[in-house]
């Protein structure tokens, strides 16, 4: 076993350097074809080329864009009246729709990877609530995001590009309409902060090198990826909010580190999406 890795290695190692220094078609595409087959072979892999896959699928602000290519009337986060109704008698059916395809996309699939194909606990993942001894530390990084996050949030709403893009909800307040509206929104933020600082960020940080492939680890050391999972984390994160207004985009800078240090701390993505949803529900009040 020893030496058919040791193989391995010396053979991708043996092609990456003919390729660099007398490129040959098939050299290249060789090369090609094993760095999309090798994320199937190790754990963080599979963690980062997964999470590519469904992101993209659930499309820019979890609109799944790719529904929009195959029907016009598909507007998600637009003005209800102006579309064509899926849900009938439901206002707001496609947003509730985007909102359960983000949760199956970046929730259940992974949950379904982490289990079925990792053999990971899914509290390994943040998905656990957190532990008795960090309760008290919980609570309190959450008060300090939603403090340090919520100046920003209130003078945001002052721009031109925010006001134009939300309150993603458009209905009336009277009734339950936003109250159930509200209920599904929880889904949203489920999604992104488990794909970002559960799947991703918890994923590639607790993944040592014996979880890799050898020719992906490279020298040998305690982990692979470290601290530098916050990077990549808040890389995507903020590569996710690209097209959105300029505070929310320069927001992402602040929010993916600290958000991305609680989840660490906590090893739990529920007081984030605690936060998270709390300051976008103050959004959808204030702007309208």
């Amino acid at each position: 076993m020893a030496g058919d890795r040791d193989h391995r290695l010396r053979e991708l190692l043996d092609l990456s350097e003919r390729v660099r220094r007398a490129p040959t078609l098939s050299g290249f595409l060789r090369l090609i074809a094993l760095v999309i087959a090798r994320p199937l072979r190790d754990v963080p892999g599979m963690v980062l080329a997964g999470a590519i896959v469904l992101i993209v699928l659930w499309g820019p602000n979890g609109s799944l864009a790719l529904v929009g290519e195959l029907w016009d009337g598909w507007r998600p986060f637009e003005d209800p009246a102006g579309r064509p109704s899926v849900i009938p008698g439901v206002p707001w059916d496609q947003e509730w729709l985007a909102f359960a395809a983000g949760f199956v996309l970046l929730v259940l699939v992974p949950c379904a990877l982490i289990k079925l194909v990792f053999h990971h606990d899914l509290r390994d993942y943040g998905l656990g609530l957190p532990a008795r001894n960090r309760l008290r530390l919980s609570v309190f990084s959450a008060l300090f995001l939603l403090v340090a996050s919520l100046p920003a949030f209130l003078l945001s709403t002052g721009d031109e590009g925010m006001q134009a893009t939300y309150p993603l909800y458009r209905g009336s307040l009277e009734g339950w309409d936003f109250v159930v509206y509200e209920l599904g929104y929880v889904l949203f933020f489920i999604a992104i902060e488990f794909m970002f600082r559960g799947f991703l960020l918890l994923g590639l940080f607790s993944s040592k090198d014996r979880d890799a492939a050898p020719e992906a680890a490279g020298e040998r050391g305690p982990l692979l990826f470290g601290y530098y999972a916050l990077f990549v984390a808040m890389l995507s994160y903020t590569a996710w909010h690209l097209g959105k207004p300029t505070p929310e985009l320069l927001g992402t800078l602040v929010w993916g580190p600290v958000a991305g240090a609680v989840v660490l701390l906590t090893r739990s993505i529920w007081p984030v999406v605690a936060v998270h949803f709390a300051l976008n529900v103050v959004l959808d009040l204030i702007l309208r």
